[in-house]
């Protein structure tokens, strides 16, 4: 495959698995009901209460979060829907501590929780995707966001740090758990349209179903299944930045009996992507909209193309497929094992600096026991789990002539082998104070045979074949540890008090060792010179609701003691990746909400008030350098990369997102916000580079015109303040900045039936 894949190709396979789904829908109205701590009417599903189903209900999941001596963020399916859900940060803008801002316009951002993956100038690593707690992502740990279409799921769980073990996610960061939509939670037929300023055009057709139940031998079974088939483009805010998505997400369940489940999944994605390039401070004022990455003759020094990107045709396009398979047995009572297998397979065509074409291969999987049975007649929770996986990639690189292939430059295959363990167990040791201990072990190999070529004449010429200058077949183990403890303290019956530390562990990617120069300058004969980075978390906070749910909270202190940090550094001009010596992360983060009054203008009573809320997200960040850091580079062999007491680039230390909601009982709703970085963001780690502060004023409303359709309206940085939300860390050239959108409106309609 190739970026030539036509939209008459994906459109006519949407067509027709679309016709197909619908072809089988009998047609049958689902209920609506009030929606819980509110009286404003709300469109929702009823679900089929199914024994022993896989999938937990969003109340389970709030019990379970309850217990867990961590702060977590629980995204249910109405805030997905109430928002235009292009990217997390539509549906995350009011999770304290964590952060995503979009790179360009569309679903490719900057995403980091307490600043543990700051590197992360392209692309996405620190925390571990998960799809229904099946691991998302190549086994060395690299991944995107672009194959994830938010409305085909009806929920998100985002874990921090070391309370994502119970998926046995293996980055200090944490983890994100996106549960897709059954038939058990779907409508029969749903239809999404969403179209907006710079070009932006979004549709979504989806369709659930249970069957009646039918036998398997002696076993009285039922079938479900879900479909979504989705697609958006959009001519983008900035010159270069044209982005398209088609998306198919499937899954079919088979309830077998009452403590039997296996459900299948499958995703494609077709991605399709113009990189614009990143701007100075001076250009972003000067001309927010031009494109970047305008680059010196000479730098870097290999063959690249140095005009801008959008002249060089900078772009990634890739096809993506991706099955799993759950199996879910309750074999004994309260105790339960799952097998957990996944396929993926993706296909890119990425012309930047050089034209890379990649095959990435990966397979995996998770054996998973949970045990929920009392132990010494108390309350208990034991989960253990073990998770391999395996990656193949084969990669080619070429000079890159406006998009074109020249000569190849480079031919390597890597391989990454990867053994998780881990287990947890959860005890009440009284009805009011409950117990967490547990630990994972993290073993993972890569191994790597790189060809480096050298022009044999001119290197914009592709029919003069490349010269072998070398090979080089590296091998590097990483292994660890890691324990934790916590204890949750119910303070009242709806608040809880918790405590947890934890260690965690995160070896470096394929593309991190496979940089092409050490932190002392020498060149790259192998795999750099890089270690994992490790952390001691220490965390304490308190959560809880009202007895009346007038008011909600969840406060936390935290801090991460990390030990070699890696960081997206720039040696000789060129950029590579260095360890730190020591950091120090430490935050607050502070969420709540609260409904200020009722029957403002509206007085009917009960289910006929109005109602005026307000919500807050509020994050203090400190992240610090305990140690200088130094590398080779231009000036001499020990250049002075980072100062004992910098600060850590690339996220904001004060950031704030505040709304205030007016519903009517009649069924719309109006909720202007704003987001307020307020002292800028370091984009160096020599503290002399920083993004801006900003102060940006956003305005959402929808209307629920009958129990099937409803309206939605957005406008977005209505002052129009030239910003860049998203940051490039440690850029030779100081081109830090991706500009954000400029004042824009979207609007659009969803049919249930």
């Amino acid at each position: 495959m190739s970026r030539a894949r036509t939209w008459n190709t994906t459109c006519a396979l949407l067509a027709g698995i679309v016709i197909t789904v619908i072809g089988t829908i009998p047609f049958e109205a689902w209920g609506a009901e009030e929606p819980a701590g509110q009286e404003t009417p709300e469109l929702t599903m009823e679900a089929v209460k199914v024994e022993g189903q896989r999938i937990e209900n969003v109340n389970d999941i709030k019990k379970e979060f309850a217990r867990r001596p961590g702060s977590n963020i629980l995204i249910e399916e109405k805030q997905i829907t109430e928002s235009r859900a292009l990217n997390l940060q539509d549906v995350l803008q009011f999770a304290p501590g964590v952060r995503f801002q979009s790179r360009f316009g569309a679903d490719e951002g900057q995403f980091s929780i307490r600043g543990t993956s700051l590197r992360n100038n392209f692309h996405h690593r620190g925390i571990n995707i998960l799809i229904n707690g099946i691991y998302f992502g190549d086994a060395d740990g690299f991944s995107d966001f672009e194959s994830i279409d938010l409305l085909a799921y009806e929920r998100i769980e985002v874990y921090k740090g070391a309370n994502a073990l119970r998926y046995g996610a293996n980055s200090i960061g944490g983890a994100i758990n996106f549960v897709p939509r059954t038939g058990y939670s779907a409508s029969m037929l749903q239809m999404r349209f969403l179209a907006g300023s710079f070009g932006m055009v979004s549709g979504q057709v989806s369709s659930g179903k249970v069957t009646e139940p039918f036998k398997v031998g002696n076993m009285n079974a039922t079938a479900d299944y879900y479909v979504s088939v989705s697609g958006n483009r959009q001519d983008g805010f900035q010159d270069h930045s044209q982005q398209a998505r088609q998306r198919i997400n499937a899954n079919v369940g088979l309830q077998l009996g009452n403590h039997q489940e296996i459900r299948a999944y499958f995703l494609q994605a077709n991605v399709s992507e113009a990189i614009p390039g990143s701007l100075t401070n001076a250009q972003l004022f000067q001309n927010r909209r031009q494109a970047g990455g305008q680059t010196p003759p000479g730098t870097p020094p290999f063959f690249a193309c140095v005009s801008n990107n959008q002249t060089c045709d900078w772009g990634r396009y890739y096809n993506q497929q991706r099955i799993g398979l759950a199996y879910h047995n309750e074999f004994a009572a309260n105790q339960v094992f799952e097998i957990i297998p996944y396929f993926s397979n993706q296909y890119v065509d990425h012309p930047i600096f050089q034209t890379i074409r990649q095959d990435n291969t990966n397979v995996g999987g998770e054996f998973r026991y949970v045990n929920t049975n009392q132990l010494f007649g108390l309350n208990h929770s034991f989960v253990a789990g073990f998770q391999p996986r395996y990656g193949n990639q084969h990669q080619t690189r070429f000079v890159n002539i406006n998009g074109n292939i020249g000569a190849m430059t480079q031919n390597y295959f890597a391989r990454t082998t990867y053994f998780g363990a881990y287990a947890e167990d959860s005890l009440d040791a009284t009805k009011d104070f409950t117990v967490v201990i547990g630990g994972r072990w993290d073993n993972s190999g890569r191994q790597a045979n790189v060809q480096n070529f050298g022009p044999a004449g001119n290197p914009f010429d592709p029919t003069i074949p490349s010269t072998l200058s070398n090979t080089r077949q590296p091998l590097r183990h990483f292994d660890a540890i890691s324990p934790k403890v916590g204890f949750v303290y119910r303070t009242t019956p709806t608040s809880q008090a918790y405590f947890n530390a934890s260690r965690a562990y995160e070896a470096p990617l394929n593309v991190e060792l496979l940089s092409s120069v050490n932190a002392n300058g020498s060149a790259n004969t192998g795999f750099l010179d890089l270690d994992a980075q490790r952390a001691w978390q220490f965390e304490l906070g308190h959560r809880g609701t009202s007895v009346d749910k007038r008011y909600s909270w969840d406060v936390t202190v935290y801090d991460l003691e990390m030990k070699k940090e890696i960081l997206a550094s720039n040696i000789n001009n060129q950029s590579t990746f260095q360890n730190a010596n020591g950091t120090r992360h430490t935050g607050v983060e502070a969420g709540g909400a609260m409904v200020l009054t009722r029957g403002l203008f509206a007085q009917g009573g009960a289910g006929r008030q109005d109602s005026l809320q307000t919500r807050v997200a509020y994050t203090w960040s400190r992240f610090k350098f305990t140690d200088d850091v130094r590398g080779g580079g231009i000036g001499g062999p020990n250049v002075l990369v980072a100062k004992d007491g910098n600060t850590v680039a690339g996220a904001p230390e004060h950031n704030m997102n505040v709304e205030v909601r007016y519903d009517h009982p009649a069924g719309w709703w109006v909720a202007p916000n704003f987001e307020w970085v307020m002292t800028g963001i370091y984009t160096d780690y020599l503290n002399q580079v920083k993004d801006p502060s900003y102060f940006v004023v956003h305005l959402k409303s929808g209307w629920n015109i009958t129990d099937r359709l409803t309206f939605y309206a957005e406008g977005r940085n209505l002052t129009n303040k030239t910003y860049a939300g998203s940051v490039v860390v440690n850029d030779s050239l100081n081109r830090f900045a991706n500009p954000s959108q400029g004042i824009s409106a979207y609007a659009g309609l969803e049919y249930k039936y």
